[in-house]
């Protein structure tokens, strides 16, 4: 065994060794915000927003709300204006914006965020979510109690089952709080403060773009005229902000087709909460659980909790998603293969930073030089998959792409 693993399994097991412990519980809260205007974004999809509107219109509300609905319509489809026109918002004064002129949903989303500096705060939806009944109580509590913290960007209301490139299972880090930091803008349920809101403008107007070098793969190929997403996402890279990420997902995709997808999928659901509790909110300091853009834990994020064992300039890709001209670093953790690691881990746990435990037990990850590092095999990317999303027998498999063959042959003869 190296004295790298030796240091950090010494560390680990030594309750005087210096470590730093978070509290279990933060009740401060910081400068109050105004509470949140509901916009909804929506275009031609009426049965969808006629969905999210329900839902809306069960929210659990506190008595004597009264809070802005507002409906933005791209297009201004008579079809959708009738749903939103019709819609009962028992909680306050409801607003139908109408657009006549198509302006395609990036502007369409940047012009709803505008509605920002109206309210003071905005918690938007697009039409094809549902919310659970507890999205706006966590809404109001999470803006206000991260609003004073300039390395906070927004509050998403949306809990990853998948990650967005890859598609693989994402079980973040639990350190006994609901709530951990990512470098990702949430796009299906999210919370902003004009402030914050006023802070990507301002980047927008003067930067707009950063190298694709810099982006996960799907994302350096999103359109950078038509996707607010790409820009918000180079924004929090670029000046190192986070997204707030709830535990429990407030927010769920029943993923009809529009914008991004041609046909309705099932991939963006992810288990609804249900029910009250009290929040726990993660405070924002050296301790706090963060992942950047690929869904990786920061490398901070390990070294508080494997100390000796992460080292400094060091590049976290247990996922194997990042490119090898993303890695600049002389050290690396990654699935990928290596040739001469200085530690390796099996695969026994999740989340898979967790395996840090089980030193010299197992050799999927490896943590060594970047330059000792080979291409991923497919048979270990789809191990990965197996492994993180669940393994399906031989005969689901040979179903599944039946039924894909089928739906496409299908599809093909509708359109002739």
């Amino acid at each position: 065994m190296n004295d790298q693993v030796k240091k950090a399994r010494a560390d680990k097991n030594d309750p005087t060794a210096a470590q730093d412990k978070p509290a279990h519980h933060v009740e401060e809260r910081h400068s109050e915000v105004p509470e949140p205007a509901i916009v909804v974004v929506a275009h031609d999809r009426p049965a969808a927003l006629s969905r999210l509107l329900g839902s809306l219109s069960r929210l659990l509300m506190p008595s004597g709300t009264d809070v802005p609905l507002v409906v933005s319509v791209d297009g201004s489809v008579e079809a959708t204006m009738d749903v939103a026109r019709r819609a009962v918002w028992p909680f306050g004064e409801k607003q139908v914006i109408a657009r006549p002129n198509r302006m395609g949903l990036r502007e369409h989303v940047l012009a709803c965020g505008d509605l920002s500096a109206k309210y003071g705060a905005i918690m938007m939806l697009e039409d094809d979510l549902y919310v659970s009944p507890d999205a706006y109580a966590f809404a109001t509590t999470a803006s206000t109690f991260y609003s004073s913290e300039e390395a906070i960007a927004g509050i998403s209301l949306y809990a990853y089952r998948l990650d967005e490139y890859q598609r693989l299972a994402f079980h973040p880090l639990d350190n006994g709080y609901d709530t951990f930091f990512m470098q990702t803008p949430s796009s299906w349920g999210q919370v902003w403060t004009s402030d914050q809101w006023r802070g990507f403008r301002t980047w927008l107007d003067t930067t707009a773009r950063i190298a694709d070098t810099r982006l996960p793969w799907l994302a350096a190929r999103w359109p950078q005229s038509s996707s607010w997403k790409r820009a918000f996402l180079s924004y929090l890279i670029d000046t190192n902000r986070y997204f707030v990420f709830p535990s429990r997902s407030l927010t769920t995709n029943c993923g009809d087709a529009g914008s991004h997808f041609s046909k309705a999928t099932m991939n963006l659901a992810t288990p609804l909460a249900d029910g009250p509790r009290r929040q726990h909110f993660a405070p924002w300091n050296t301790l706090a659980v963060r992942y950047d853009a690929w869904f990786e834990p920061m490398p901070t994020v390990l070294a508080a909790r494997w100390p000796g064992l992460i080292l400094r300039d060091i590049t976290i890709d247990l996922r194997g998603g990042k490119a090898p001209r993303q890695i600049t670093t002389p050290w690396l953790l990654s699935s990928r293969p290596c040739t001469a690691p200085s530690a390796s881990f099996p695969f026994l746990l999740q989340p898979e930073a967790l395996n840090l435990d089980l030193a010299d037990q197992g050799s999927f990850f490896h943590l060594g030089p970047s330059t000792a590092f080979e291409k991923m095999p497919d048979s270990k990317r789809r191990r990965l998959v197996e492994t993180l999303n669940g393994e399906i027998s031989h005969q689901v498999a040979a179903g599944i792409l039946l039924d894909r063959v089928v739906r496409r042959f299908r599809s093909r003869e509708r359109a002739l």
